[in-house]
């Protein structure tokens, strides 16, 4: 099997037909077709059948997909740094960030980037902390950005930034806490309801520890997985969660409010790569943007606690 028709099978293995995977590698779903025959031809054995139109894999197929697939991603490499080191000003660079980071503070480095770089192309994969190793390993992406040093051994990270907690809450439930007792309206909150993150969310301590600081008598009965769902009970009235510096900086201050947290030390945050793979020209680039970045994302003023009106 040579390298096209390793790439098509792979498509159609990906993909599930030949239509979908000609327009993946873009080309025909007959030139699919006519590549997937000359291969099962010199193999001596079918890879697909045809159940009631649906494309089947053979067990032979299955077990060469398992195979091929670590060689399938290694060309995809390739293909990515020859494409890098092709000129200079051009190439490809892969990111992927936690949710959070995505929706508050990589719009700005996209609108950033598009104008400083305009020919190197960014691809954005929106991942959960722990599943960032794997990509990090794999190759499927150059770099990282979340909260927290990764404790995967094989991965490096480098702190760009630290910013303080914040607590989010309703803008009406903190005047409320404030008219109740205004020299300690934190307070009023032992008695709201915290939205918690599940268990393994690093944000989880933090969020605990206030709590007790607090005395904080009850959690909503519900765990979410980010902070962005939390938001929106948050927004509905249904209790207070804990929120990093990005997301206060981006909070709807008519509505919001964003308490800071000071009893608590300042979160950090992160760019990670694999140990064995440091980021490349393009990457480092981009990383060497984002600190200033984030000193303004850090300097922009916050839904700021509202005092009621005397």
């Amino acid at each position: 099997m040579n390298l096209r028709q390793l790439e098509v099978f792979q498509a159609v293995m990906q993909t599930g037909n030949m239509s979908a995977a000609g327009r993946l590698i873009r080309i025909t779903p007959s030139a699919v077709s006519k590549t997937i025959a000359h291969a099962e031809l010199q193999l001596g054995y079918l890879l697909f059948s045809r159940v009631r139109g649906t494309l089947v894999p053979t067990p032979e197929a299955q077990a060469l997909f398992a195979a091929s697939s670590q060689i399938h991603r290694q060309l995809d490499e390739l293909r990515h740094t020859a494409l890098n080191l092709r000129q200079p000003e051009g190439g490809l660079v892969r990111i992927a960030a936690i949710p959070s980071v995505t929706h508050a503070f990589l719009p700005a480095v996209l609108e950033q980037h598009a104008l400083r770089a305009p020919r190197v192309q960014i691809e954005v994969r929106t991942l959960h902390q722990d599943q960032i190793a794997q990509a990090l390993l794999t190759r499927a992406v150059d770099v990282g950005l979340g909260f927290y040093p990764h404790p995967h051994p094989q991965v490096h990270s480098e702190i760009l930034v630290s910013g303080p907690l914040f607590i989010a809450i309703t803008r009406e439930i903190w005047q409320r806490a404030v008219r109740v007792n205004r020299s300690d309206p934190l307070s009023f909150l032992a008695n709201t309801p915290m939205i918690p993150l599940l268990g393994d969310d690093p944000m989880r301590p933090h969020m605990a520890e206030l709590a007790r600081q607090l005395g904080v008598h009850q959690e909503l009965g519900i765990q979410v997985q980010t902070s962005q769902l939390a938001l929106e009970l948050v927004k509905r009235g249904m209790g207070w969660t804990m929120v990093e510096f990005l997301t206060a900086s981006n909070l709807d201050a008519a509505t919001m409010a964003a308490v800071p947290v000071r009893d608590l030390p300042p979160i950090p945050f992160y760019a990670y790569h694999a140990t064995r793979w440091p980021p490349d020209r393009q990457a480092a680039r981009l990383l060497a943007s984002l600190p200033g970045l984030l000193d303004r994302a850090l300097a922009r003023p916050h839904a700021q606690p509202a005092q009621p009106a005397e």
